[in-house]
């Protein structure tokens, strides 16, 4: 008589893993907490509704700077603006042509990048796509990539 030792697959114990106290300790067993509950990539609307309540009400709108095209702070409005925060740190710097040439996007690793892996903890080709997003909608960039510095 041949032995059965069919190993259960990841998916597999993740449609038992809430069955009952008893699937649960054997399957940790088997598998990390991290494997069987996942890490949910958030709706591009989730995304931005954590944006919303969590980073955006950072940005003191007072503290705006327009920016020449080297990077200092120019007296008259340009299309490269700056958001800061109460304590003058940059949030978000991003250029705006009006003609979809040369647009784009930086958002600061320390205030806005920490903020949000920590709460999703996003590889990179999620984090990426979601910013795209949140950035097409409230910054109006089309075909540029935002990232960090």
């Amino acid at each position: 008589m041949a032995e059965n030792t069919r190993e259960i697959t990841l998916d597999e114990a993740k449609k038992l893993y809430n069955s009952s106290e008893e699937a649960k300790m054997f399957l940790l067993s088997k598998f990390t907490k991290e494997e069987l509950e996942g890490n949910p990539i958030p709706t591009q609307e989730e995304f931005n509704k954590f944006f919303e309540e969590n980073i955006f009400p950072l940005i003191d709108y007072s503290k705006t700077k327009f920016l020449d095209w080297i990077g200092n702070v120019s007296k008259t409005p340009t299309s490269t603006i700056e958001l800061r925060d109460s304590n003058e740190g940059w949030l978000f710097n991003y250029n705006y042509n009006y003609d979809q040439k040369n647009q784009r996007c930086y958002y600061s690793y320390y205030r806005v990048y920490n903020i949000f892996m920590n709460q999703f903890s996003l590889h990179d080709d999620d984090r990426k796509r979601l910013m795209k997003g949140l950035v097409e909608k409230y910054f109006n960039l089309h075909d540029y990539r935002p990232s960090y510095l």
